[in-house]
Order: structure tokens, then C-alpha cells, then sequence
């Protein structure tokens, strides 16, 4: 018997040993394989991103308007920098303009605009610039909740290739600042939840976000509070929720003292535009259709986290909630892509977590590291065929842009409208006098009497109009201005200049 023991040994640890070395083996391919399906990634991100950086070139390079927004963010910089009132509690008062959002980037431009005089660029610049520190944080972040930098990699290089971050990215608006903000305010947090520097930072970052687009008052927010409860550390989770509650209302009672309350009037009421639910099923259906993939893993990503009890549910579930709810805005009359922003980030952070939770399943992990570079593909087909060509449009027609910018500058009417190009005026050192889709907005919601004005371009006090109407979208005049105003310019203008798909219109009286 103990002859047959001590023989037996032997076989049961050579096999052992076998057993050892297949699964280091095993392993060894797997480890290979995630990183031939993460260079797969690299490839596919690095070509996103080649059309990222030209995309930003163009956009930076371009001298004229290419968003109806960017015009009235720099006349606002402008009389920022010259002391000028920006939130009139009276809008029936000229000038009738309108400021949407908070000041902070419109600080953030100002030093800027004082340096250069007006001009698109570094606002694109700024904008640019705040997509790629956004991008950046969104990769710490994911790296703060799974400790895989590949995770984070991954996450972070793939919100560069969604198309609506593309898209809206070069333009001189408010959106990236915000997005940077947010997710910096959620890496501190996630980052040392338990040092009180981290968490009041956090607050700091993420009241910096509201105060540069008042939507991204819920998604980081709640997801910060959330993922406190979830590591127990409810104190904090309450300090988190007072003070950044207490600094949000104390600065915006100061702004509504400060501005007798047009503050309010301008964030929230002037914002308050009707809805067409026809939008949210247009973006739904693009969304299923040309990121499926994100989709899926996204869904995956919630229901393992939830399963399993991973820690970073508690931050990606809650945040994921409100970037849905903030996307589901877009079906105010008038938004665009930029309401989507926050839900391209929560997707990409899920692919993140998702790659990081099958860090011991290596084979699988290897499978969505080159899902996700198929995702990348299908994005980026989106982003050539749609979305980069707007920009693309208004550069083959710079020529065109020159020659109305010319007129304008040339013109010795010192009071002009335009809609598309307000920005035009400001860099010719006109003020806006008329924001058309903001106030025909207002006017269709019953909250601005549109009569006094209606009475003055009637009687010739803008005795130039200028009217942008691409042939792609005919419709968007009747979007802008109200119908009295259109029969007005067409009973008491003519028009007498056309310049590509821009109507000149001059007052000629009765």
C-alpha cells in the first residue's frame, strides 16, 4: 500500500503541472488576443481621429458662420466685455435678443475676444480643445471605477468617433466645456471618494458645468450622489448633495438679484420652446441603426453590474438615467445634436466597464475589444456621410459666405438683420438687434407680443434684412420668422441682391 501511494504521487503532480502550464498557455493566448483586438481598436479610433483633428482644422480655419448659434454667443462675449446688461428681465424692449445659456463660457471666450477683436476661431478652439480634455476625463474616469487602463483607453477614444460629438465639436459653443466640466467632476469623485478635497471639488466642477449649460444640472449630479451611497459613504453623499445644491442656488439668487430676474426670463422661460416628438423617434432610429453595437453593450454593461454587484453600477446606472432624460429634450423645437452629448458619453463609458468586467475572460474580452472597432466603423460611416459634410458644405461655399460678409461690412445701413448671419454682423461691428428663431419662438408660445416689432420693420427701422435659405431646407425661414414678419418683407421689402442661398431684402416702403 505504501509502495502504491508513493508511486502515485508523482503522477498526480506531473499532471498537475500539465494542467498548470495549459491554462498559463491558455492564458498567454488569450492576453495575446486582447491585445491584437485593442490594436484592432487603435486602428479603427486612429482613422475617427484622423477625421476628428481635420475636421477641427476646417472648422477652426473657416472665417464665417457655420451654426445659427455662434453668432449670438460672441455679440453676447462682446457685451460681456463692454459691461452690457446680458439677461433683461423685458424682452418687449430692443435689442431683442436673448441669452440661453449661463456665462461661463462666454468668460471663458472673453480674454480672447478682448485680445483678437470678434472671430470664430477660438471659440472652436476652446470648443475643440474641451472634446478632447472631455474625452480625457471620460478615459480616467473609466479607469478610476475598473482599474484597467485598457477599459480606459477604450472608452475615451471611442467618444471621439461618435458622430455627435464630430459634428458639434468645432463649433464655437458651449457644449464641450460642459461635457469636460461634468466629467471631471465625476473623476475626482470617483477617483478618492473619501477625501473631502475630491468631493468638494467635485462640486466645484460639476457648478461650473450647470453654469455652462444649465441641462448638465442632472446626469453628473445625480450619478456623483448615487455612486457616494453606493461605497456607503452616505455623509459624504449628503455633503456632496448640500453643498453642490447650496452653491447652484446661491449663485443663481445672486443672478436674479443681480439681474432683477432676468436671469430666470432668459435660462428657463426663453427656453421653454414647443416640442416635436416627431424628433426623439428620428434620433431613436438612427441611433438603432447606426449604433447598435453601443446599444447592446450598453444593456449588457447595466444588467452585469446590477447582476454582479459591481461598484461602478452605482455611478454609470445613474448617470446613464439622466443623460437619457436630458436626450429626450431634443424634441424642443429647434435643438440639434448637441442635446445628445451626455448619452454618447454614457455609452462610451459602458463599452469602458463592460471591456473591464471581462478582464478574467480573456477570449471574450478580445470579442468586444473588436465589437467595439466594428462600432467604431459603422460610426464613422455615419459621421462621413452625414454629419462632416455640414461643415464640408459651408467650406466649398466660403466664396459665397465672403461675398455676404463683404456686403455687410461694406453697407452703410448701420442697422441690419440677419438670421444665419448674426455672426457676421458682430465681426462687422454691428450689434444684433433681432434673434428670429428665439423671438418667433417666444412669440408662437404666447410669451412675447410680437406687435412693436412688427410695427418697426413695417415702418422701415431695419431697412436691411438678410435671409438664409438653403435649398436643403426650405422650410427652415418659416421656422425662424413668424408668418407677419414674412408677409411684411415681402410687402414692404425687396429683394434685391441674391448670393448662393442668401436673400438680400431692402426696405422700400409703402
Amino acid at each position: 500500500m505504501r509502495a502504491m501511494k508513493s508511486s502515485a504521487a508523482p503522477n498526480t503532480s506531473s499532471a498537475d503541472r500539465v494542467s498548470s502550464l495549459s491554462q498559463r498557455i491558455f492564458w498567454g493566448i488569450g492576453q495575446l488576443l486582447v491585445l491584437l483586438a485593442f490594436a484592432a481598436l487603435l486602428i479603427a479610433a486612429g482613422r475617427a481621429l484622423l477625421l476628428f483633428a481635420d475636421h477641427a482644422r476646417a472648422a477652426i480655419e473657416f472665417p464665417y458662420t457655420a451654426n445659427y448659434g455662434e453668432g449670438p454667443l460672441l455679440d453676447q462675449t462682446l457685451r460681456l466685455l463692454r459691461g452690457e446688461p446680458l439677461y433683461s428681465a423685458d424682452l418687449s424692449r430692443t435689442p431683442y435678443t436673448v441669452t440661453n445659456y449661463p456665462p461661463l463660457f462666454l468668460l471663458v471666450q472673453a480674454p480672447f475676444a478682448a485680445a483678437f477683436g470678434p472671430d470664430f476661431w477660438y471659440g472652436r478652439a476652446i470648443s475643440t480643445a474641451a472634446t478632447l480634455v472631455a474625452a480625457l476625463m471620460l478615459a480616467l474616469l473609466t479607469r478610476a471605477l475598473t482599474r484597467d487602463s485598457i477599459a480606459g483607453a477604450a472608452a475615451g477614444l471611442s467618444l471621439l468617433a461618435m458622430p455627435y460629438i464630430l459634428h458639434w465639436s468645432a463649433l464655437a459653443r458651449i457644449d464641450a466645456l460642459a461635457l469636460a466640466l461634468s466629467l471631471a467632476g465625476l473623476w475626482v469623485i470617483a477617483q478618492a471618494p473619501r477625501r473631502w478635497r475630491n468631493v468638494f471639488a467635485a462640486v466645484l466642477l460639476i457648478t461650473g458645468a450647470s453654469y455652462t449649460r444649465q441641462t448638465y444640472a442632472l446626469a453628473a449630479p445625480l450619478a456623483a450622489f448615487v455612486w457616494l451611497l453606493g461605497k456607503r459613504e452616505i455623509y459624504r453623499a449628503l455633503i456632496f448633495a448640500v453643498s453642490l445644491a447650496a452653491l447652484v442656488l446661491a449663485v443663481f439668487i445672486a443672478a436674479l438679484v443681480f439681474t432683477r430676474g432676468g436671469f430666470f426670463v432668459h435660462l428657463i422661460t426663453a427656453n421653454a420652446n414647443g416640442l416635436d416628438l416627431s424628433l426623439i423617434q428620428f434620433y431613436i432610429d438612427e441611433i438603432t441603426r447606426n449604433l447598435p453595437l453601443m446599444l447592446i453593450g450598453a444593456a449588457l454593461s447595466l444588467a452585469a453590474g446590477a447582476v454582479w454587484g459591481r461598484p461602478g453600477w452605482w455611478l454609470t446606472a445613474p448617470y446613464t438615467l439622466g443623460a437619457v432624460a436630458t436626450a429626450l429634450t431634443i424634441a424642443k423645437i429647434g435643438s440639434d445634436v448637441n442635446y445628445l452629448w451626455e448619452l454618447s458619453a454614457a455609452l462610451c463609458l459602458l463599452a469602458g466597464v463592460l471591456i473591464a468586467l471581462m478582464r478574467r475572460l480573456p477570449l471574450i474580452r478580445a470579442a468586444l475589444l473588436v465589437t467595439l472597432a466594428a462600432q467604431i466603423v459603422i460610426a464613422y460611416d455615419l459621421s462621413v456621410s452625414k454629419y462632416a459634410p455640414i461643415l464640408a458644405d459651408r467650406v466649398a461655399k466660403t466664396d459665397q459666405f465672403a461675398a455676404v460678409a463683404a456686403f455687410i461690412a461694406s453697407s452703410e445701413e448701420p442697422v441690419v438683420l440677419a438670421d444665419e448671419f448674426m455672426g457676421e454682423l458682430v465681426m462687422s461691428g454691428r450689434r444684433v438687434q433681432f434673434q428670429p428663431f428665439e423671438f418667433s419662438q417666444l412669440n408662437r408660445d404666447g410669451m412675447w407680443d410680437q406687435s412693436a416689432f412688427l410695427a418697426a420693420l413695417d415702418r422701415g427701422d431695419y431697412p436691411l434684412v438678410i435671409l438664409y435659405q438653403p435649398f436643403r431646407n426650405p422650410s427652415l425661414r418659416f421656422e425662424r420668422w413668424t408668418g407677419e414678419m414674412l408677409r411684411i418683407l415681402n410687402e414692404r421689402f425687396r429683394p434685391f441682391t441674391q448670393i448662393g442661398e442668401t436673400t438680400l431684402y431692402q426696405h422700400v416702403g409703402p
